[in-house]
Formats: C-alpha cells, sequence, structure tokens
C-alpha cells in the first residue's frame, strides 16, 4: 500500500520523530509523518520576536522598497514580518515578486499575492543564477531578514553589482519554554530520528542542550535536515546527516526519511533471509 507521494504507507511505522520546528509552522510536517505511520514529537526550539522601529524607521525601508526592481523573500516569516510592516499595498506596485522556497510562495497567495519568480532549486544560489545568467535583472532589491538570516544573498547580489536594500524585521531566538522537553526527548530510548528545518534550529538543539547530551542524540538517531545549508550547518559541528532530500521542502524531508528507512530496513530483512 502507497500514499499519495508513492512511499510505503507505513515506513516510518514504530518510529518517534522529534520535530523542532516553531510550533505554527508544524502542523503539516507532524501531520505528514502521521501519514506515514510515524510519531512526531513536537518540541519547538525557535521562536520570533518583532524588531520595533520609530516611524521613521519603518518609513525609510518601505521607500527603499518602493525604489526597488525585486522584493525578495527568503521565508514565510520574512514574508510575515514585512506584511506586519507595511502600511500601504500600492506600495507594491511596479515591484517585482521573488519568493525563495514553495511554501513561501504560496503563503504569499494568502495576502492576494503573486510571485513573479521562484527559482528551482528553492535556494538563494539559484536565485542569484537567474540574475548572474541574465534572466531576471535589477538595479536595486530589497530582502527582509530575520536576525539569523544568511547573508551569502546579499554578498552575492553585491558581487553582482546590484545594490540590496536589506532591513533585519525579527528577532530569531531559542525557546527557552521547551528546554526540558526537549532534554527528556533526547534521553528517551523511544526517540528514533531527529528532523532540522533550518540551521537555526541546528543552533538551538546544540545551545539547549550540554554538548555531550546533543551529540550523543545526533550520533544515535536518524538525522535528517530539509536542504543542504542545514546540512551544512551540522558538518561544522563534525555531523553529517543522515537524510537530505533533493527538493527542499519539509515534505520532501520527510518522504526522505521514510526512503531511508525503508531501504535500511529492506536491506537488513534481505541479509536475514540470505
Amino acid at each position: 500500500m502507497q500514499d499519495e507521494h508513492g512511499n510505503d504507507a507505513l515506513t516510518l511505522k514504530g518510529k518517534q520523530v522529534l520535530v523542532t520546528r516553531a510550533a505554527s509552522q508544524s502542523g503539516s510536517l507532524c501531520e505528514h509523518i502521521r501519514s506515514c505511520g510515524g510519531e512526531p514529537l513536537l518540541v519547538p526550539l525557535i521562536a520570533y520576536r518583532r524588531t520595533t522601529f520609530s516611524q521613521t524607521e519603518r518609513m525609510k525601508w518601505l521607500q527603499a522598497v518602493q525604489q526597488s526592481d525585486w522584493l525578495i523573500f527568503t521565508s514565510q516569516n520574512s514574508l510575515d514580518a514585512f506584511m506586519e510592516l507595511i502600511d500601504r499595498p500600492d506600495r507594491l506596485q511596479g515591484v517585482k515578486l521573488a519568493a525563495v522556497g514553495k511554501k513561501t510562495g504560496e503563503r504569499l497567495e494568502t495576502y492576494g499575492l503573486c510571485a513573479d519568480f521562484i527559482p528551482k532549486p528553492y535556494t538563494g544560489q539559484a536565485l542569484l543564477e537567474a540574475f548572474r545568467n541574465g534572466r531576471l535583472a535589477a538595479e536595486q532589491v530589497a530582502i527582509p531578514l530575520g536576525s539569523l538570516s544568511n547573508r551569502t544573498l546579499i554578498d552575492g547580489f553585491n558581487d553582482l553589482g546590484i545594490k540590496v536594500a536589506s532591513r533585519v524585521l525579527y528577532q530569531t531566538i531559542a525557546d527557552q519554554a521547551s528546554q526540558k522537553r526537549l532534554e527528556e526527548a533526547v534521553a528517551s530510548k523511544q526517540l528514533s530520528a531527529i528532523t532540522f528545518a533550518s540551521p537555526s534550529a541546528v543552533r538551538f538543539f546544540t545551545e539547549l542542550l550540554p554538548e555531550k547530551r546533543w551529540r550523543s542524540a545526533l550520533n544515535r538517531c536518524v538525522v535528517a535536515v530539509i536542504g543542504k545549508t542545514t546540512a551544512d550547518s551540522l558538518e561544522k559541528l563534525g555531523v553529517v546527516a543522515d537524510v537530505v532530500p533533493e527538493t527542499f521542502t519539509a515534505a520532501s524531508m520527510i518522504d526522505a526519511l521514510a526512503n531511508y528507512y525503508l531501504n535500511k530496513e529492506g536491506s537488513n530483512q534481505n541479509e536475514q533471509q540470505a
């Protein structure tokens, strides 16, 4: 029996999967784990706090956006923070919108907006390549950011001679309220897999736990990440992710995790039968 994604419906049966995303972003991810027969364990490691601006600062930023050729959203969080800040929709008239990610593009539609460009793969490098090869053009782009956003995209535009108007609209902080639950989760022998949907989640996982404990958990459990950037953040800690999907989405991460178990346990059964 297969699910809508073509995987065996119960490939995560008996597997408890740690979900470290913010609670507001984890609903569909947890449901997907259940649809594969697994047990999601939600321990949100990330919380967000809006940056406060004076009226002068706010208007200066919005004017910079209005003067840009492209407004680039690298996440749903940056989009939501921007939409809370904007005072009137006509400021976006004549400004093209880019979304780095399928979900961010879908989130745009909930505001009555449509992305003019979504790179494939869903990465900042793919977006930069579109400007580098002339598919897209701009003299200035605007990029709303979080406090822990990777600045590689900004550096890339600067290298192309494209002016960047960036602004940190929200602070990404560790969800301290989850520390006790996280400690209990990694100490449990029931935990099978750990998922990370961002480098921030990796960072806070290591900050909320003693090093001996988080290293033990990452060595003992299957580690799945949403994409290469998150995998790179683990590699800097000397940890290699077991699962990295080809398409950088949360659903693809769970599909890839299910396939990992399907292949691994299928191989084990073959060895036992041989």
